[in-house]
């Protein structure tokens, strides 16, 4: 077990990694629903312009379980991050900007640099780069492949009187929802070995 340079022993953030990849996983799997579910919604919003009447697909609720699991993600994300960077501190290390962790991901575009590169301080040399943009490159496009999405639902109607003037917009939709699912769950096989490398090795770099 490594010590700090008073002699205390140091513990890898083993249960906050697990916890994260668990969290991960779940956020993917709605991420999944939501591409099972598409032309669902799809459906809902051309019944909803062509009666008046609002409906509903089932992955409008999934939606609402995936804003839950990425905060989740986030919040225990900025944990496991953090006891790292405390653990390199008690190492004599400076791992980057104290928090970028936490603090990183609010900043506009900026954040595409700010959080990989805090993740590469905080864990030296104990995570290969390739490992490391393996994770955020697919995680970036399939947030903006995912937004995509969204907004051609939005410009699709008419907002002031709720007429489908776009429809064909709409029928790309689902094929959208399935990319951005594709390079989530490409993200998320890269993630769970960038923390179980990091969780292991951060003391060695």
């Amino acid at each position: 077990m490594p010590f700090d340079r008073s002699g205390v022993p140091l513990e890898k953030p083993e249960g906050l990694a697990k916890a994260l990849i668990i969290v991960a996983a779940l956020y993917t799997v709605t991420a999944l629903l939501l591409a099972v579910f598409a032309q669902s919604d799809i459906d809902a919003i051309r019944r909803t312009a062509e009666t008046g009447e609002i409906a509903f697909g089932a992955g409008t609720l999934v939606s609402f379980l995936s804003l839950p699991l990425l905060i989740a993600s986030f919040v225990v994300y900025g944990l496991w991050m953090t006891r790292m960077r405390r653990n390199r501190e008690a190492l004599g290390t400076k791992p980057g900007m104290g928090a970028v962790e936490w603090w990183g991901w609010f900043i506009p575009l900026a954040s595409a640099v700010l959080v990989p590169l805090g993740a590469r301080k905080v864990t030296g040399r104990a995570v290969s780069i390739g490992l490391l943009l393996g994770w955020w490159l697919p995680w970036l496009l399939s947030g903006m492949v995912g937004g995509a999405a969204s907004a051609m639902t939005q410009f699709s109607v008419d907002l002031t009187t709720g007429e489908l003037v776009r429809p064909e917009l709409l029928d790309a939709y689902p094929s959208l929802i399935w990319a951005s699912f594709a390079l989530t769950l490409i993200s998320l096989a890269f993630f769970v070995q960038f923390i179980r490398s990091a969780t292991q090795r951060h003391l060695e770099s």
